[in-house]
């Protein structure tokens, strides 16, 4: 195999009607145990969905493995090069401020100096850079509830790229852990954390939301970016490991009165909800 070679891997590139996204990105991850990314296009009706692989066979072994009644419109498995990641996300991720007093910066941008606080990321292959309406929800939430209250413990459930709990230490919550289900998401956040010179202060660690043992020790906050599907799933664990509020996002929009129904009946009481007419993100006291 060639150096070039040796910077390459594959993707899978499916084309899925809005409706079904939630449903094919379910398949993906149950049964190639990988983490789809979505890809929507302004007043698109369709949304692209990219997978990522060590190698274009491996693209098209999964291009081969789907089921015919996936709801798919289109597949196809391609190569790309290691630096088009790096590339896609420089063209896409810029400098965001949020809140009032955050700041989101990649880590290939010269970081201001002034008030704000800078939170550094490169999201590798996670999710998480503050641009998506889900992140900032959370974002914002999580700086509001700080300004209320001062908690001193926080769980950030399917962490991503680490940016909540990486925030969360720098406004100044003492004790964080945070956890994803991928093994590579985990890694992306420690590295992050040293980008933010909070190495060792945030507990990451790998393990699924639906697994109980993750709440074993309760916090004040608990963040959760999941889908849907997942939280309404996870919904009494998210509930029991949360002593003052809970941070819902990665939900749809007309997907949103089922989780705040699911979360109230579990005696949680909402408290705010916001969205952008595709996401939303809601807020619940314990």
């Amino acid at each position: 195999m060639s150096e070039d070679n040796n910077n390459c891997g594959g993707k899978l590139n499916l084309l899925v009607a809005l409706e079904n996204v939630e449903y094919v990105c379910d398949w993906i991850r149950d049964a190639l145990n990988k983490e789809p990314i979505e890809v929507i296009r302004p007043m698109a009706e369709e949304s692209l969905i990219e997978t990522y692989f060590d190698s274009q066979l491996e693209a098209e072994i999964a291009r081969k493995a789907l089921p015919d009644d996936l709801p798919i419109k289109s597949a196809k498995s391609l190569e790309y090069k290691a630096q088009d990641w790096t590339t896609f996300w420089q063209h896409h991720f810029k400098i965001c401020e949020l809140g009032e007093n955050l700041r989101i910066v990649p880590d290939w941008e010269e970081v201001p100096d002034d008030e704000r606080i800078n939170i550094i990321i490169n999201p590798g292959l996670s999710f998480g850079t503050g641009g998506h309406f889900t992140t900032k929800f959370c974002l914002e939430a999580l700086e509001d509830a700080i300004s209320a209250f001062n908690p001193q413990t926080m769980i950030d459930a399917g962490t991503g790229s680490g940016i909540l709990s990486i925030t969360a230490i720098k406004l100044g919550i003492p004790d964080v852990i945070a956890f994803d289900y991928d093994p590579v998401c985990v890694e992306q956040c420690n590295m992050n954390a040293a980008r933010n010179e909070i190495e060792n202060q945030i507990h990451f660690f790998q393990t699924d939301v639906l697994e109980p043992g993750w709440g074993s020790k309760p916090a004040e906050i608990v963040c959760a970016n999941i889908l849907t599907s997942v939280l309404l799933e996870a919904a009494p664990l998210i509930k029991r490991a949360a002593t003052k509020r809970i941070l819902l996002s990665g939900i749809r929009e007309i997907e949103g009165d089922a989780i705040a129904d699911t979360f109230i009946q579990l005696g949680c009481k909402e408290i705010s909800r916001d969205g952008d007419g595709q996401w939303c993100g809601i807020v619940l006291d314990v």
